[in-house]
């Protein structure tokens, strides 16, 4: 019952929230995750999101939920196609400077700040990082997903989690390893877990496309998809090869959301037939805008924390993340060809940390690489980043229209 009571509580005050800043002309993700932060131990303390709660941990699989559908319903929106034609903006440029750039100044922020070099690299990584999920539903908000912005964006957002989360696997090991040597082994599987998540999409999109020989002839699951009976087939039948990926992506070290992404993008109107992909999408999108989505930010808000003793480190952390992003996504902008308001938007819009920083930030806390003043300055940068990268993003394209 306390979970059904929640559940409604959350729901009700983020969808208010979210339409009071949807008429304010305002994206109503930063409504969602203020009504998390009110709810939350924050301010009212009505909602606690620890997971090691029984409340918590159901409102994690509700959060989990909230990222498949979020990330499916992006992948859906950008196809095959918008992925080829994010590639021929060399948009791999702009995720190598996105990276590399935070990265170097998270690492040499922690060296001045004295910590370790295990330590400086964690902060680097964290830097590095651009919620994928936070990204696609700001795009959403700003109806920017299928723009050559968006889907750039997107593009970006989805590479560097998954360099991200290869590092963290290393910096972990070297952790563990209390300074014993360079974990080769580690650094290795990382890359062959790497590569194996590539083969995997690879063959997944291959597979997607195989269809007989004869010409005009459907996609294989296509067919299969026709025959079957009942009308939602084409909903179960996505969401198994989804759920099959994500899984699969974790298994190899990497977040779930990154490989269901990756999934919904090979799911397109032609391996899935018109009718059933556009069923999917239409069902896909209502799940998660209506429901599941708002839950999650407001879950971002729920486990923001505002209490520090070290607001100058606060200060720092959160000056050079938004320098990194925005830095970085300059310069690999520019070498991309991109300029003007285009070219800040993408710069901005990449600045989004969101859930993925703060899963960062908690495996830092609990293995002991942060302590607990930076880890309520990660937080709360965290809180910054994902609140005012809508707000700029939307201030930026003010009257441009962008294809």
């Amino acid at each position: 019952m306390e979970f059904l009571l929640v559940l409604l509580l959350v729901l009700v005050v983020t969808r208010l929230a979210g339409e009071l800043f949807r008429r304010a002309k305002q994206a109503p993700l930063i409504g969602e995750v203020l009504a998390g932060i009110i709810l939350g131990p924050a301010v009212l303390a009505w909602v606690n999101p620890d997971p090691a709660t029984d409340l918590g941990a159901a409102l994690g699989v509700v959060v989990t939920f909230g990222i498949v559908f979020l990330v499916l319903s992006a992948g859906l929106e950008v196809g095959t196609e918008g992925l080829r034609r994010a590639l021929q903006d060399r948009m791999y440029i702009i995720a190598a400077t996105e990276f590399v750039f935070p990265f170097g100044l998270g690492y040499a922020l922690a060296q001045g700040l004295g910590m370790d070099f295990v330590g400086s690299l964690f902060l680097g990584t964290a830097m590095a990082v651009t919620a994928l999920p936070v990204s696609i539903r700001i795009l959403m908000d700003l109806h920017l997903l299928g723009t050559r912005l968006g889907r750039g964006i997107v593009t970006v957002a989805a590479a560097n989690d998954v360099t991200a989360f290869a590092l963290l696997g290393i910096v972990i090991a070297l952790h563990a390893s209390g300074g014993a040597g360079f974990p080769t082994t580690e650094l290795a599987r990382s890359v062959v877990e790497v590569l194996a998540f590539i083969g995997i999409i690879y063959c997944l999109g291959w597979l997607l496309r195989r269809a007989p020989r004869t010409p005009g002839a459907r996609r294989y699951l296509a067919s299969i998809v026709a025959r079957l009976r009942t009308p939602e087939a084409g909903f179960a039948v996505v969401l198994i090869i989804a759920l099959a990926i994500g899984v699969a992506s974790e298994t190899l070290g990497l977040h779930f959301a990154i490989g269901i992404f990756y999934a919904g993008v090979f799911l397109t109107r032609e391996t899935l037939g018109e009718g059933p992909f556009i069923i999917v999408q239409t069902s896909v999108r209502s799940v998660s805008l209506g429901f599941l989505a708002p839950f999650f930010f407001a879950f971002v808000g729920l486990n923001v924390v505002l209490q520090t003793s070290n607001w100058f480190l606060v200060i720092v952390i959160t000056a050079v993340a938004f320098v990194g992003k925005v830095a970085g996504g300059l310069i690999g902008g520019t070498m991309a060809g991109l300029r003007g308001r285009e070219l800040a938007g993408l710069a901005v819009g990449l600045n989004a940390r969101g859930m993925m920083e703060l899963l960062l930030a908690e495996v830092g806390l609990t293995t002991g690489l942060i302590g607990a003043d930076m880890y309520s300055a990660i937080v709360i940068m965290t809180l910054v980043t994902t609140l005012s990268t809508p707000l700029m993003l939307k201030a930026i394209l003010k009257g441009q229209t962008i294809e």
